[in-house]
């Protein structure tokens, strides 16, 4: 289990969360606004907090004519009036951010005026033409240089030649972003279920004309497969009662189309495969908030719960088995996979049907007796089960974590005896009486929370032994220790013959400890050298994978973090932040760029190469994985995003 971002944690961390949530700027709120009021940290002084008082539910003591005594009358607001006040919240009006309420109006406009390209809606034209300037010029919009850069024998990908400028006027007026919008939909004429996603990440409202940048995004099914397109514009506007589209010009164009059954590489095959069995049916099949209605809150599961799952062949018989992680009070599970490629329910039967609050989980040999054991991490401790080699597990040790808060764990012989070892990632720290509790909580640059542990296999030191022994400190890992991890990954980037440890943190920089063999004694084995490999990668990493892109014989690094369309439209304008210096405010907008592809270049540093190799805006991108998905030889890259879906399929 990789990736993840801010989970469940006491009052006074949730009010925390919720601010750093807003500050950072949601990609899922077309409007939010990263406001010069918010709770940002621009001197290294600690986050303050604020919440509106319009959604507090009121309370006042009123005399009461019949007891006369004073009794509490508790005021609750109606859901009309909860929305009311959220939607004054969400008004850039309201807070002085005229260029976000000018955003918000641009926005509206090309969602307007690419409504034509779904072909759903009948007024689509005479709609569209009320978007545009009687002046409107556009070059066109699919440009006529496209140079196939990828295919095989089932994708083909199209792109604007990186040489290309900016093409010649071809289409004017009103009329003319109509027929450019058509023209654009030609790769889209025999696909149904066309979706159209606009944002607008960018905005100069103070040039003449105005300024925005726009990422459009268009996909749709056809007879054969899928066709997506991915675009960057630049768009000029006319201010008005409404702004009107004065110019766009094409800045990026990506055209892919696929040859695959039901249009997508993969198919849904969950209820195939699991849909036999009564835990499936009557536990798995449901979301999180129909459970998060009947589980009680002593298990600590909310709506930022998340869980994990590990595969591996727990029977020996060469087939891949799946360990499900659930949140506290649902028991995880174990489904043993058959010959014919469903998979039965063995947890009770395996004695691993925990009901802790389980994060992640390994499958993994830690006696080194052939078959794979079990290690899951729970909310508060990490639970270590020895395998019988049929599946059969047993409890062998329970290392508890004082600072609970348990995020993700890895396996790798650091010190190269033949033996796992293991790595917890711990975020928030819950012992407030420490003194590392009252160090302040910086958004950029946050290093308060609890300490990750690396534990040291000793099973075979002692017989009949499972022991592992925390050698966080001694091996020097506890440096730069308390980042708010969420995961890590090992990997031999220097081609030493060891393993070396990138972990990926939230709420700032990042670590990559490289190891340098236990060969003297005088100094630790591992050493932070992330800013001088050029990896620290200022953002809120979710997770980390290793593979080498280039197949040049080094590992590279690619790390997941958050996308935000709003992010980087408010911390590029002058009203953000004014009184930081130039170069926090650029850090800042680095938060919200996306994910990051380091390129190992062998002499121990790396370079970015993302947003060359097109990999950066992975939206809010959880756990990626170098991975080859089409067997050509060349890994991919495989990036889960989202942040929560709920029963209503037109909540946020």
């Amino acid at each position: 289990m990789s990736g993840g971002s801010p989970i469940s944690r006491g009052p006074k961390s949730l009010t925390r969360f919720a601010a750093i949530m807003l500050v950072v700027g949601l990609a899922f709120v077309s409007y939010w606004r990263w406001s010069p009021d918010s709770a940002l940290s621009t001197d290294d002084q600690p986050v303050a907090i604020s919440t509106p008082s319009e959604v507090e539910t009121a309370a006042s003591y009123s005399a009461s004519p019949d007891s006369g005594e004073d009794s509490v009358v508790v005021a609750t607001p109606s859901a009309l009036e909860l929305k009311d006040a959220l939607k004054q919240a969400l008004d850039p009006q309201q807070d002085g951010w005229h260029s976000e309420a000018i955003s918000d109006e641009c926005l509206q406009q090309l969602k307007v005026a690419t409504a034509i390209l779904s072909g759903a809606e009948p007024t689509a034209e005479d709609r569209c033409r009320s978007v545009a300037d009687i002046g409107f010029a556009c070059e066109p919009l699919r440009p006529a240089d496209l140079k196939q850069v990828w295919s095989d024998d089932s994708t083909r990908v199209w792109r604007r030649s990186a040489a290309a400028s900016s093409a010649e006027v071809s289409h004017r007026g009103r009329q003319g972003l109509v027929d450019a919008l058509r023209a654009l939909a030609g790769p889209l004429a025999d696909a149904h279920e066309v979706h159209v996603e606009t944002k607008i990440v960018e905005i100069d409202a103070d040039a003449t004309p105005m300024q925005t940048t726009a990422h459009l995004h268009l996909s749709g099914r056809t007879p054969d497969g899928s066709v997506q397109l991915n675009l960057v514009w630049n768009c000029q506007w006319n201010q008005g009662n409404l702004p009107q589209l004065a110019k766009i010009e094409v800045r990026s164009y990506e055209e892919v189309t696929t040859d695959a059954p039901g249009g997508t590489w993969f198919a849904d095959c969950t209820e195939a495969v699991l849909g036999e069995n009564a835990s499936f049916r009557g536990q798995l099949r449901y979301g999180l908030n129909h459970w998060l209605r009947r589980i009680e809150s002593v298990h600590l599961t909310t709506v930022f719960s998340y869980c994990g799952l590990a595969v591996g062949d727990v029977n020996g018989d060469g087939l891949d088995d799946i360990y499900v992680c659930q949140p506290g009070g649902l028991p995880n599970r174990l489904f043993v996979q058959n010959q014919s490629g469903t998979a039965g329910d063995q947890s009770q039967s395996a004695g691993v049907d925990i009901l802790d609050n389980t994060r992640s989980a390994l499958l993994v040999d830690l006696d080194n007796d052939g078959d794979q054991d079990l290690v899951v991490a729970t909310l508060i401790s990490i639970l270590i089960y020895s395998n019988d080699s049929t599946g059969r597990f047993t409890l062998e040790t329970n290392i508890a974590n004082e600072h609970r808060d348990i995020k993700s764990i890895s396996a790798a012989d650091y010190d190269v005896d033949g033996n796992l070892d293991l790595y917890a990632c711990v975020e928030f720290r819950t012992d407030a009486t420490s003194d590392a509790a009252a160090e302040p909580f910086l958004y950029h640059d946050a290093n308060d929370a609890a300490p990750n542990l690396l534990l040291r296999n000793e099973i075979g030191e002692k017989e009949g032994a499972w022991r592992f022994r925390d050698v966080t400190v001694e091996t020097g890992l506890d440096e730069n220790n308390r980042r708010h991890s969420l995961a890590a990954a090992w990997e031999d980037y220097d081609n030493d013959g060891d393993l070396d440890l990138y972990v990926a943190n939230d709420y700032g920089q990042n670590c990559l400890y490289r190891n340098d063999g236990p060969d003297d004694a005088s100094r630790p084995q591992f050493v932070d050298v992330a800013t001088d490999a050029g990896v620290v990668d200022f953002g809120s990493g979710m997770s980390v994978s290793w593979g080498d892109f280039d197949r040049d014989g080094l590992s590279d690094l690619y790390v997941a973090n958050m996308y935000s369309s709003a992010g980087n439209r408010i911390t590029r304008q002058k009203e953000f932040k004014p009184d930081a210096d130039q170069q926090l405010r650029a850090l800042y907008t680095r938060f919200a760029k996306g994910n990051t592809l380091y390129r190992n270049l062998g002499d121990g540093t790396f370079e970015d190469v993302g947003a060359a190799a097109a990999v950066e805006m992975g939206r809010w991108a959880w756990s990626s994985l170098f991975v080859d998905l089409n067997n050509d030889g060349w890994e991919d890259l495989f990036v889960a995003n989202g942040y929560m879906t709920g029963d209503d399929t037109h909540d946020l």
